[in-house]
């Protein structure tokens, strides 16, 4: 699978497929080569998961009217204890 096909893949695929190649990585039974390739598509799809994350961040917004009427969208910030 090339860098590319990261673009394709939804959060949860590629999210997954990072934790599948650090599994893989972290018991060390791979030759150079492998670990390599594994390496540079879990660069590739931790910068994919980093964009979509960025892009839900964007999105979340809310949308307030100020004091003259006007509207104007500001951060949402989740201050509720989880």
């Amino acid at each position: 699978m090339s860098d590319t096909a990261a673009i394709e893949l939804d959060f949860e695929h590629a999210y997954k497929e990072l934790e599948n190649i650090v599994e893989r990585m972290e018991r060390g039974e791979q030759d150079l080569e492998n670990s390599l390739s594994d390496f540079e598509r879990g660069v590739a799809l931790m910068k994919h998961c980093h964009g979509l994350l960025k892009e839900a961040e964007q999105k979340v917004n809310l949308l307030v009217k100020d004091n003259d009427g006007l509207f104007h969208t500001e951060p949402f910030e989740d201050n509720s204890q989880v």
